[in-house]
This record gives structure tokens, C-alpha cells and sequence, in this order.
């Protein structure tokens, strides 16, 4: 019985360790960076814009002038708003949005002159 549980966590080990070489070995090819690069900034680029598009529409926050950027997942949102409640939706809304990781506030209210 000890026999093949050793048996059994050498071959879970050489499994772990094979994989952990090919895996730092496919990293290390530039058209294989350069793919993964791409993909992640299509997938930011998607993000933001169904967070901006969700914001725009809602109809909380008429009259807001926000602007969204995405980078790995965290989401920051800009531009100006009527009030602390509408900030405060739009933030709760971006927030909301699955693959959302983190939403990062760059609005201000605009205050009426």
C-alpha cells in the first residue's frame, strides 16, 4: 500500500513538473506573447465597452458624461456626473459587471456655476 502511494505522488510530481516546462517554454515564444497580449486587450476592450454601454444607457444617470477604461480587468471610470448619487450608481453599476475585477473612481460632480 505505502508502495503505490509513493508511487502515485512521484507520478503527480513528474506531471507537475513536466507541465510547469512546457508551460515556461510556450511563454517564451514572441508570436505566443504577442497572441496572449492581444487576446487580453480584446477582452479589455469588451469589458469597457459593456460597462460604457450599460452606464449610457441608465437612465439614472442622464446627463452624465462618462468615459470607461479597461486594463486587465479593472475598470475606471471618468468624466462628470449631476450629482453624489449618480456617482455613486455608476460605480455600483460597473461594479456589477461580471468580469469586472476592480473599479477604480476618476469622476467628479459637476457643480453648477
Amino acid at each position: 500500500m505505502l508502495k503505490s502511494n509513493v508511487f502515485a505522488a512521484a507520478l503527480v510530481a513528474a506531471a507537475t513538473f513536466a507541465g510547469l516546462g512546457l508551460s515556461s517554454a510556450a511563454t517564451d515564444d514572441p508570436q505566443v506573447l504577442a497572441a496572449v497580449v492581444a487576446n487580453n486587450e480584446a477582452q479589455d476592450s469588451a469589458l469597457g465597452d459593456r460597462v460604457e454601454t450599460l452606464l449610457r444607457t441608465d437612465i439614472g444617470l442622464a446627463g452624465s458624461k462618462i468615459r470607461v477604461s479597461a486594463k486587465s480587468a479593472v475598470i475606471t471610470v471618468a468624466g462628470t456626473v449631476p450629482d453624489e448619487h449618480a456617482l455613486r450608481r455608476a460605480l455600483d453599476l460597473a461594479s456589477g459587471v461580471r468580469g469586472v475585477r476592480e473599479v477604480r473612481n476618476a469622476m467628479e460632480v459637476d457643480v453648477p456655476k
